[in-house]
Order: C-alpha cells, then sequence, then structure tokens
C-alpha cells in the first residue's frame, strides 16, 4: 500500500516526521533539523511519541509541527522523510508500516533487534520503493572513511589485528527504566554501542567469523561484554565494550606495513605510523581543502544525504542492507554467550552469578 503525498513544503522544503521524541532526537536531531530549517531545506512537520512531555519539549523547537498521540495519525500526516527514533524493538513494526505507504525512513541504529525484524523492513522498501537508511552515524566521519580508504589502498599492507576498546560510565539521559530491559532494547551494550562499531569494523573489513564472546548479562541485560574473532584476510580481531568502567576508546588497525589508530567520535583525527618509522603522525584531516564535519555536523549530513538519495540525486551513504551484517553478529554472539569471569567476586556470588547465567540460558 502506496500513499501519494501532497506536495512539498512551500519553498520547496522537505517535509520532516519524527517518531520518538527521546534523548537521541533532543539532542541531535533537533539540532540538526533547526540549522537545516534556517538554511530553508526542511520543515519539522509532525511529531510522535506516547509520552506527552516527550513530544513537547521537541516541539518548542518546532512550533509549527504538530504533536500526535497516535502512530496511525502519524501514518497519515504528510511527510517526505520520517526519522524513526522510537525504542529500537519498535522499529520493525513501525518502519514496515511507514515503508508500505512511500515514506522515506531514517532508522536510527539499531535497525532493528533482529535480523527478520530488519528484513522485513527492508523487503518494504523495495515493494513500495521507498527509500530506508540505517541511521549508522560513523560513516560520516572523515576519521571513519579515512580508515576505510587506507584499508582498501592497501596502505596498511595486510591486516593483522584490530583491537576496539569503548566504555565509559553510563550517562545517557534515559527516559525511564525500559532502557535496560531486553524487551525494548534488543540487549544491553553490545545492541547499543556494539552495532556502531561492529557496523565500522564490517564495512571496514568484512563480516568476521571464528566468533568468541563472553558478558555478564546473567539473564538481564549486559553491562560488559567482550568479543575475539577472526576476518576474512585472516586479521585477528578483539571488541571490550563497557557501561561502567572508563575503556582507552580507541580503534587500532595493524597492517605489515602500517598501523592506524583512532580515538571514538573525534571525526577529524587520526594516528598514522607507515612503514619501519619511529614516530606517529597525529593528523587533523581536511575535506577539499576544507575543516573536515565534526560530530554535529555528520548528523546534518546523514539527513542531507538520505533527503538527496529519496530525490535519486545521490546514493545513501548507509543503505539499509547494511545494517545486517552487524546484526547478524550480534545474533551470533548472543546465541553463542558465555559469562565473563569477574574476579572481583567472592566464591558465593561468583556460584550466584553461575546459578543465574544457567536460569538465563
Amino acid at each position: 500500500m502506496t500513499d501519494a503525498n501532497p506536495p512539498r513544503a512551500p519553498g520547496g522544503r522537505s517535509r520532516v516526521a519524527i517518531v520518538g521524541c527521546g534523548a537521541v532526537v533532543q539532542l541531535y536531531y533537533v539540532p540538526a533539523l533547526l540549522a537545516l530549517e534556517a538554511a530553508g531545506r526542511v520543515e519539522v512537520t509532525a511529531l510522535f511519541d506516547p509520552d506527552a512531555a516527550m513530544r513537547g519539549r521537541v516541539r518548542r523547537s518546532f512550533p509549527g509541527a504538530r504533536e500526535l498521540q497516535d502512530f496511525g495519525d502519524l501514518l497519515q500526516a504528510p511527510a517526505d522523510l520520517v526519522v524513526l527514533a522510537s525504542p529500537p524493538a519498535r522499529h520493525g513494526a513501525q518502519g514496515v508500516e511507514l515503508l508500505r505507504r512511500g515514506r522515506a525512513v531514517l532508522c536510527e541504529k539499531p535497525l532493528a533487534t533482529t535480523t527478520a525484524d530488519a528484513q522485513s523492513m527492508i523487503d518494504a522498501a523495495q515493494a513500495a520503493s521507498a527509500t530506508l537508511a540505517a541511521g549508522m552515524l560513523r560513516r560520516f566521519f572523515p576519521a571513519a572513511q579515512a580508515i576505510r580508504d587506507l584499508v582498501a589502498d592497501g596502505s596498511l599492507g595486510e591486516i593483522v589485528a584490530v583491537e576496539v576498546q569503548e566504555g565509559n560510565a553510563f550517562r545517557w539521559p534515559v527516559a525511564s527504566a525500559a532502557y535496560f530491559g531486553r524487551e525494548a532494547g534488543g540487549g544491553g551494550v553490545l545492541m547499543d554501542i556494539g552495532v556502531h562499531a561492529l557496523d565500522l569494523l564490517t564495512w571496514w573489513l568484512g563480516e568476521p567469523g571464528e566468533i568468541a564472546y563472553e558478558d555478564d548479562a546473567m539473564g538481564g541485560i549486559e553491562a560488559n561484554c567482550r568479543m575475539r574473532c577472526r576476518f576474512a584476510g585472516g586479521a585477528a580481531g578483539q571488541l571490550r565494550l563497557s557501561r561502567d568502567c572508563e575503556l582507552s576508546n580507541r580503534y587500532v588497525l595493524r597492517g605489515t606495513r602500517g598501523s592506524v589508530s583512532w580515538t571514538v567520535n573525534e571525526t577529524d583525527r587520526l594516528a598514522l605510523c607507515l612503514g619501519g618509522a619511529r614516530h606517529v603522525l597525529n593528523a587533523q584531516l581536511e575535506v577539499a581543502r576544507q575543516p573536515a564535519a565534526h560530530f554535529e555536523q555528520s548528523f546534518i549530513g546523514q539527513i542531507v544525504n538520505v533527503l538527496a538519495a529519496t530525490r535519486g540525486e545521490e546514493p545513501l551513504v548507509v543503505p539499509a542492507a547494511d545494517a545486517l551484517a552487524s546484526l547478524r553478529v550480534i545474533e551470533h554472539c548472543y546465541a553463542g554467550r558465555s559469562l565473563m569471569p569477574m574476579g572481583w567476586l567472592d566464591a558465593r556470588e561468583a556460584a550466584r552469578a553461575a546459578q543465574l547465567n544457567a536460569g538465563a540460558e
């Protein structure tokens, strides 16, 4: 079923609707969309969230937008693009309904909490000839793009080892405790930050195999996890994620001709060592002699790319099908998980942890 949208907003601006008005929208999409509104490129026309307070906070930035409490009303609202930022477990069903009506959708990560739901969204987009983009923001970072180029053109030689550490004390301003349940989020730190990490790794190196995974879930969701794997070219990979301790927050790729290191969310900086050099080059990237995009500008670039793709002007940077690779890895990890050793537990606590873990399986 495809609905015909009425003409665009006055001045040719693209109409944008938002599904879910939580933290990621308030912190990042609102500033990006305000900048695009100021430039005359978009108009935010509709806001849906069951929580009136959440809707109200976003509407203060877009007073002309309609507040909608029912998702069915959102389906009828005219929109050239829908930003889908509801809880991840709802992405599949909501995305399919939007796509069946021909709406272009930019879906916040993860695309869905299962590969089956993600594939249903992709199938619905194809059937309706609708645009579906996965919100993997880090692919818009010049640093991430530069690493992909260094790997692809052989500047680092054959990649032999990859190490990723990402973690801090949890500070994300969640709206409710549902965020910490598997039903709403699909998992813990692996489904959250891990989606970003695995998307970059699969984008750079392909989908890994020989995966060994452990976490501390014990029947709930994981706050810490560790994955070891091997990529098709033979590179050994290690991934360590945490929601409760400070890690190095660095990605390191080592090759036979050099290595590159990237600090998480530094959009325009890399540390590069080539050949047998004794020194490391800490470089700030530029694009066409212009400063590279910073974090907030990357959100703008993501929205602009999806809108351009809906008009056939450029390809999607992150087509939805690309999101399947990281979801496959996550499903494999959860299916084969083992309990992470926790040396700080005494004998009684360790026995209880093992009991809870056995019950979860």
